[in-house]
């Protein structure tokens, strides 16, 4: 299938993965601008480095559903694709979770939770690999990965907008994140237990 595709379209996927990388350190010195909270009540200026911070978060944060989506769709992916993709979303994250952390917009606990858990999946996965299982990503990990992504763009905004309040909406979803993240490990745990029972 990959004869009759572009060239351009063949190298689209991992293009978009690269410009997800390449907007990680553009969001994080912008999150840097950014004020810290002292009261979770309070309600941050609309400035213009949360504004770009949390359009760049969004934006690179959609090109992770594109770029899979293509390579899948067009039987373009590649060994370095499979590599860079999981590795750009997990800095892309983690590097946000830790400002909020930092600016007090999220509780260091929520943070530790959400990076443990991926890690920890992770080390099924490859656990589950020498032991040839396949674990397939389920429903619950692609809306975690929402939840959490709609969560943090949320708290990097952190001000209200007429009646809508992106600090409260983006806790919202960090906590709906933080639900799915443990319901889906519990499944993934489960999933990873059957097949090493029906193997032995």
């Amino acid at each position: 299938m990959t004869q009759s595709v572009s060239p351009w379209l063949r190298r689209l996927p991992n293009q978009l993965t690269l410009l997800r990388i390449a907007c990680i350190p553009a969001v994080v010195l912008l999150m840097n601008e950014g004020q810290a909270v002292t009261n979770l009540n309070d309600d941050l200026p609309w400035t213009t480095a949360n504004i770009t911070a949390g359009v760049l978060f969004a934006l690179a944060a959609i090109t992770d559903f594109f770029d899979g989506w293509i390579a899948r769709k067009y039987g373009v992916e590649t060994v370095l694709g499979k590599l860079l993709d999981p590795l750009a979303d997990k800095l892309l994250v983690v590097s946000a979770l830790i400002l909020l952390v930092e600016k007090h917009r999220l509780a260091g606990w929520m943070a530790v939770v959400l990076i443990v858990r991926d890690l920890a999946i992770n080390a099924i996965r490859l656990a589950a690999y020498e032991d040839n299982i396949i674990i397939s990503s389920s429903w619950l990990g692609k809306t975690k990965t929402l939840f959490l992504d709609v969560g943090i763009v949320g708290l990097i905004l952190w001000s209200t907008r007429g009646f809508f309040s992106f600090s409260f909406w983006g806790m919202v979803s960090i906590w709906l994140a933080l639900f799915v993240s443990l319901w889906s490990a519990g499944e993934y745990i489960f999933d990873y237990g059957r097949q090493l029972r029906k193997q032995s």
